[in-house]
């Protein structure tokens, strides 16, 4: 009995954070915004606790600030400069990762699965609400940690999981058209340079898709 009380607050809790994630990613709480904990308890209709569980996660990574004696409200948008340092340091990383990984030969399970991630992000057309485009980035988020795991660098991988880059980029997505299909095209041209053990090509490959990326997101 203790067991199926344990399961059923973790799925409370994880409903929670992702229905106060949803809001801040969609901006119905705009940027900067004060969070009050008791109205979000109200409206989603639990009790304090995992709204504040929330609330944490998310200050985690980023997307909720806490301030001590003022409560939580919700993190400003990135600014320009913060995206372009990441894309250096993705430009710098990544082309590295990819190439290592091609020269360590990923097997067959590797290379399978990185093609299910790119086709689990072609199955549908991402809008500009989160809940159409989560799939879509989450994909794309395993589909690049994946090489860094291929890669075998942990500080690398660290290094990129501790940026939780992915959930900053959907902000983007409320004023960015996307082109999908090239994003699809350049992730196949990574994985084919991955299967065929080429590290220039996998370099070249994902230097050329962060590239992409930025001008489609950034400029």
């Amino acid at each position: 009995m203790s067991g199926a009380r344990k399961i059923e607050r973790v799925v409370l809790g994880d409903q929670v954070y992702e229905a106060i994630k949803e809001r801040i990613l969609d901006q119905a709480h705009a940027p900067g915004e004060k969070l009050n904990v008791d109205g979000l308890a109200r409206e989603l209709q639990v009790s304090s606790t995992p709204i504040r569980e929330a609330l944490a996660r998310l200050v985690a990574e980023g997307l909720v600030k806490a301030e001590p004696f003022i409560g939580f409200a919700t993190a400003p948008l990135p600014d320009r400069r913060y995206y372009e340092d990441v894309y250096n340091f993705r430009g710098v990383i990544e082309p590295w990762a990819a190439a290592e990984a091609a020269r360590r030969r990923p097997g067959p399970d590797v290379i399978q699965t990185l093609r299910g991630e790119v086709a689990a992000m072609m199955a549908g057309e991402p809008s500009r609400e989160y809940r159409s485009h989560r799939g879509f980035t989450e994909g794309d988020d395993r589909f690049h940690r994946i090489i860094l795991q291929a890669a075998g660098n942990q500080v690398a991988l660290k290094s990129y999981d501790d940026l939780r880059f992915h959930l900053h980029i959907s902000r983007l997505y409320l004023t960015r058209e996307q082109d999908v299909g090239l994003t699809h095209q350049e992730h196949f041209r990574i994985v084919d340079a991955l299967e065929a053990g080429d590290p220039d090509a996998a370099s070249q490959a994902m230097r050329l898709h962060l590239e992409g990326s930025y001008e489609r997101l950034i400029k």
